[in-house]
């Protein structure tokens, strides 16, 4: 009885959360207030050589206008809306950093792309325009 409770708190979980967030205890609501999330980002494709690449720095330097220089929270999804936790993809998601997906890191990754991602983040509403 405890092993279905929790496989349906897991599947629960991932059928209703469509994100991964940095800090794990951010969600969509939690930015509010003098903060507002950017636009989506999606500034790289997952290519055979390497995977997908949402990288923050680069990010704020191609976008300026759209992004801060002190993000608060990232947000990732894949590009078609649905949550990275699905694809079975090895990623790893940091407000530094950003949202990194190696595809030799994916299972039977000869065979197999990282899939394509997007990411926003929450900033000061004042540092950006939108």
């Amino acid at each position: 009885m405890f092993f279905i409770t929790v496989l349906m708190i897991l599947l629960f979980n991932n059928v209703l959360s469509q994100s991964v967030f940095d800090p794990p205890s951010f969600t969509q609501n939690s930015c509010t207030g003098n903060y507002k999330w950017t636009i989506w980002f999606d500034t790289n494709d997952p290519t055979l050589n390497q995977g997908d690449f949402e990288i923050t720095k680069h990010i704020q330097q191609l976008l300026p206008t759209f992004m801060c220089a002190s993000p608060t929270a990232i947000e990732a999804q894949t590009s078609y809306d649905t949550s990275p936790t699905t694809t079975g993809d090895i990623f790893r998601v940091t407000v530094k950093d950003g949202f990194l997906c190696l595809n030799q890191q994916v299972i039977n990754y000869k065979n197999r792309l990282c899939a394509d991602y997007k990411v926003r983040y929450c900033c000061l509403t004042s540092s950006i325009s939108r």
